[in-house]
This record gives C-alpha cells, sequence and structure tokens, in this order.
C-alpha cells in the first residue's frame, strides 16, 4: 500500500516539475526539459503525452536550426486557452468578476462597488449574476473551456471547504463561499486569500517566476502580505501568516478592523489616509504634495511607520525581493517615497531589493487566475 501511496506522489511531483518548468521558461524540447529537470527522457515524456491528452499542454513548432541527421527537436508548452476561468476577486471596497484563460488574458470583466448592505449570501449570488451575463456572451467552443471558478477574498480563509472566517472590513462572520457560488454556477470552486491568490500569481505569471525567496506586500484598502520561501508560500496555524498590516505598531492605538488595537493598518489603511486629507482612489500622491505642512507630517509620518515595519519584515525573513503590490503602489511618488523611507532605516539595503509588481494593473482580476492554475501545477 506505502510502495503504491509513494508511487503517486512521485508521479504528480515529476508532472509538477514539467508543468513548472514549462510555465517559468515556455517553449522547451523534451529532451531539454528532461536535462534540466533531471528526469529521464521516457518519463518526461509519459507525463507530456498524458498532459497533451488532456489538452493542457500542446506542441508548439519545431526548431528550424538544429544541425546534423536525425529529428529536430519539438518544442511544447502549457495551452494556456486550454482552460478559462471565472474569478472573482472581492475586496472592502470594490469586487471585481472576469473571464480569463490559464495566462490572465481578460476576456471580459465587471467591477462594482462591494455591497456591504447585502447579506454574504445574496453579494455572492449579485456577482454570480454578473459572471453568468458574462458567460452568456460567449460562443459556444469558450463557455467549453471555462473550468472552474476562482476566488480572491481578503482575511483568513479554509482552503479545503472554502470558507471566509472573516473577510475583514465586508463581514465578520464566517461565509461558505465555495458552497454558495458552486451552487449558483454549477462548477467547481476555490477559494483563496486575496494577498496569497497575487502572491501565486506573482509567482507564476509575473515577476516572481525569476524568485524563490519573497515578501509580497499589498497596498490598498488595508495592508497585506505574504512570504514565499523556496518557491512555496509559508502558512501558519489555520493558514494565517505574513499578517504584517495586523501587525501592532501602537500601544492602546485604534481598534482595527480584525479586531485588535494599534495594527499597522490603522495606521496606513485607505481609511486612516483619507482621515488625514480626502483623496481619490490612485490619487493619494497629489493629496501628499498638495497638503499643508501639519497635513503632511501626518503622512509622512504614515509612510514612516509602514517602511519601518517592511524594514523589520527584511531583517526577519531576508527574501531575495519585497515586491509591492496594490493600487496605493501604483503611484509612482508615493512608492518612491516609501522606498527612500525603507532605504534611510536600512542603509546597507540594496537599490533592488524593494522592487514594483509588474502585475499590478490587473491585480483587480489576476490573483484568483494565479490561485486556480497554482492548484492545476502543484
Amino acid at each position: 500500500m506505502s510502495t503504491g501511496i509513494n508511487m503517486t506522489q512521485v508521479k504528480r511531483r515529476n508532472r509538477s516539475l514539467v508543468l513548472k518548468y514549462l510555465n517559468r521558461v515556455g517553449p522547451v524540447s523534451r529532451k531539454d526539459m528532461a536535462d534540466a529537470v533531471g528526469l529521464t527522457s521516457a518519463s518526461v515524456t509519459n507525463i507530456c503525452n498524458e498532459l497533451i491528452s488532456e489538452g493542457l499542454i500542446q506542441e508548439v513548432g519545431v526548431d528550424d536550426e538544429t544541425k546534423g541527421v536525425g529529428r529536430r527537436k519539438v518544442f511544447i508548452d502549457i495551452d494556456y486557452d486550454s482552460r478559462y476561468v471565472i474569478a472573482f476577486n472581492i475586496e472592502a471596497d470594490l469586487s471585481t468578476v472576469a473571464l480569463c484563460n490559464l495566462a490572465g488574458d481578460v476576456v471580459q470583466k465587471k467591477t462594482v462597488e462591494t455591497d456591504k448592505s447585502l447579506s454574504p449570501e445574496d453579494f455572492l449570488k449579485k456577482l454570480s449574476s454578473i459572471a453568468k451575463k458574462i458567460v452568456s456572451g460567449q460562443s459556444d467552443y469558450l463557455k467549453s473551456k471555462i473550468s472552474a471558478v476562482s476566488v480572491g477574498i481578503v482575511g483568513p480563509i479554509d482552503k479545503a471547504t472554502g470558507v471566509s472566517w472573516h473577510a475583514y472590513g465586508i463581514w465578520e462572520n464566517a461565509v461558505e463561499v465555495k458552497d454558495i457560488l458552486e451552487k449558483a454556477l454549477k462548477l467547481p470552486c476555490y477559494v483563496e486569500n486575496n494577498v496569497n491568490a497575487i502572491t501565486k500569481a506573482t509567482m507564476l505569471l509575473g515577476i516572481g517566476r525569476k524568485y524563490d525567496n519573497l515578501h509580497i506586500i499589498k497596498w490598498g484598502p488595508g495592508v497585506g502580505s505574504t512570504i514565499v520561501i523556496n518557491g512555496e508560500i509559508y502558512e501558519g496555524i489555520n493558514g494565517r501568516a505574513a499578517e504584517l498590516g495586523h501587525v501592532i505598531i501602537e500601544k492602546d492605538g485604534l481598534r482595527c478592523s480584525c479586531g485588535k488595537r494599534g495594527c499597522l493598518e490603522t495606521r496606513v489603511s485607505i481609511n486612516a489616509l483619507n482621515k488625514i486629507a480626502p483623496f481619490e482612489k490612485q490619487d493619494f500622491y497629489k493629496a501628499y504634495i498638495n497638503s499643508k505642512a501639519e497635513k503632511r507630517k501626518a503622512f509622512d509620518d504614515a509612510i514612516d511607520i509602514f517602511a519601518r515595519s517592511i524594514v523589520n519584515t527584511i531583517t526577519l525573513f531576508a527574501p531575495e525581493h519585497v515586491i509591492l503590490s496594490g493600487y496605493l503602489f501604483m503611484e509612482d511618488g508615493i512608492r518612491k517615497r516609501v522606498i527612500e523611507t525603507c532605504e534611510k532605516y536600512a542603509k546597507t539595503l540594496e537599490k533592488s531589493t524593494i522592487i514594483p509588481n509588474n502585475i499590478m494593473s490587473c491585480e483587480d482580476y489576476i490573483g484568483p487566475v494565479g490561485a486556480y492554475l497554482y492548484e492545476i501545477i502543484k
């Protein structure tokens, strides 16, 4: 019995090696891939034949530059159009429904305000109705390729059951997200914390393909973060880890959405910054530079606290890179201000340690796609 289990695990691991390598490097021959991942050519050929029969990978051409006699190399790659996913990204301010392929290319999407006046079930049904309308406008061929629903949502979740335990700033109680959406859309549903989802998208579809040890920080309505160690997302007890936004930075501070007092989010969340000087989404830098001295100092203090928190995580985890995500970091002026403040506290910090995420412009749907792709590849 144990031998059978071990062989199953070995087969799953080898399959994952093949898919991860293809996702990282793109089109490659079976032989070159076998050499790179340390498997025999026969093993790689068998795995690729299975994946081709599943429609997940495909042959994409031959090497015309191969010299000498013998067969030319045939290149294979993941067929990112083989499956489509309905992506739900649920944040405290806005929620997005999108239809995408495995590469995160969006077919159609719609963003709405997160309606907290509705019950969780009614709001999820509202998003499901949007998804159904998007799907109804597609060709029968594309509809046949829709394989799953993937959800990114704030706060702690139970991936096995698809339950959102506490969606900070949205719902206080547990919500059976997976069960509600599977009943509404008749598709398998995967639920992931939104920052973990963005991390998986960064690892598989973004700049994270190149690195194995990362700290990803998302600054939007609140602050979220995820740690990647040796190419794997670190998850502590109950899947909770790297909650940078909920690190206590002030004794007896303001009450946070998580229930504690004095969390970092109470100083740098959208709500907290808007109390200093109101601004529209993605106009933070304009509000910052146009503020009077007293208000600008309050902004500076918030940025200073944030930067010190980031430097502390660098000291603790020593990542190859800290990757900045979220729409507040999309503003060049603010991002530069945060990085410069970090460098002030860490004189030996290399200039390239803290970098922007190259998927920030599509984070409103790319995270759930990355989370689903991760399930396929792992």
